[in-house]
């Protein structure tokens, strides 16, 4: 599939004038004609939550293409309404503000993994992984990764007594494919209880750049930070969609404290966004969340209906995690915790090679 066609299937956009279509139209084909020119680089894609859930890299490209939409009202400048619930949102907004957003480098830590059942069925398994992004300000510097396979084990003490009952197996082979991470043993129909070694390692097959702005997308100081802003540019013909857009740029995109302040506001304005309440992450850590259908399936060959769940620690405003569930028994199909995430002028990774 084209990575451009792609990436517009996945970010429709709200409709503009004709002036404004005409002139994104034209920066997007003159953005592309110099992506073809660029000798050993290739444009990557938003692929949805399964991009951080399936541990692929950070956001490569955002692109906004002008299609056609039913008209969306405007809404009133600085006006953002915070449902009952959802209040903790507008303090994670206003908390997070503070964090800096100025340095070299965007660094993140994340840990994708998922849940699935052991082929007897007796009990559950988390398998996951870390993945560590360091991610240059410089458009023509080198992306470092360092990606290391964190095992598999069982999902809960009543999965772990069920464990030791079979035997504490170390692997567990599948008929198929076997489900989960796509790690080297997966086609084999293998899962393995054992971490694996680091893998660290640099690319220039990345170009993080915002086409619409035509800006890097280490630099996204033209991406709205106003709620009004990022609706118009990250909006679609439904709310499911709009709501998945925004949680991929709080989530996975190095932007701005007030592009994303914007971001929960907006969040907290739309419908089909609900409180949770106080709740514990993926990871263990305290937060406040708040649950929508998305519009997205997750990257699991999972055909039932599923809810997502954005964590939020509201004193720092930074994201924790984002976590998708089976509605039928609230098995944690996918999940992407931030371990870590921040601007700096210091990468680990660049003198390791």
């Amino acid at each position: 599939m084209d990575d451009y066609r792609a990436v517009r299937e996945l970010l429709p956009a709200p409709p503009l004038t004709p002036d404004v279509e005409r002139a994104g139209r034209d920066r997007l084909a003159a953005a592309i004609a110099r992506e073809r020119l660029r000798k050993g680089r290739r444009a990557a894609r938003w692929t949805g939550l399964g991009l951080g859930l399936a541990g692929a890299a950070a956001a490569a490209v955002l692109v906004v293409v002008p299609a056609t939409a039913p008209t969306v009202p405007p809404a009133r400048p600085g006006v953002v309404a915070a449902p009952d619930g959802k209040q903790f949102l507008l303090a994670a907004a206003a908390s997070v503000t503070s964090v800096p957003d100025a340095g070299a480098w965007w660094g993140s830590t994340l840990v994708n993994g998922s849940e699935f059942r052991e082929p007897g069925q007796g009990y559950v398994l988390r398998q996951s992984q870390s993945q560590e992004t360091w991610i240059p300000a410089d458009p023509e510097g080198r992306t470092w990764y360092r990606w290391k396979y964190l095992g598999a084990k069982p999902a809960t003490p009543q999965d772990e007594a069920a464990w030791r009952a079979a035997g504490s197996p170390e692997s567990w082979t599948y008929a198929k494919k076997a489900p989960g991470l796509p790690t080297e043993d997966a086609p084999l129909g293998v899962v393995r209880a054992a971490p694996g070694k680091p893998e660290t390692f640099s690319t220039e097959d990345w170009d993080f750049r915002i086409m619409l702005a035509d800006k890097p997308l280490t630099k996204m100081n033209e991406v709205p930070d106003t709620p009004e802003g990022l609706r118009a540019l990250l909006g679609a013909p439904d709310d499911q969609a709009t709501i998945d857009n925004t949680a991929r740029l709080l989530f996975f995109a190095p932007v701005t404290s007030r592009t994303r302040a914007a971001a929960y506001r907006l969040l907290a304005s739309l419908p089909g966004v609900a409180a949770v309440g106080p709740v514990t992450d993926v990871l263990g850590r305290a937060g406040q969340a708040v649950e929508y259908r998305s519009a997205e399936y997750p990257t699991t060959p999972y055909a039932g209906e599923t809810r997502t769940r954005l964590v939020i620690d509201p004193v720092s405003g930074m994201p924790l995690s984002i976590e998708t569930r089976s509605v039928t028994d609230g098995l944690l199909l996918e999940y992407t915790a931030v371990q870590d995430s921040r601007w700096t002028n210091d990468n680990p990774l660049k003198e390791t090679k």
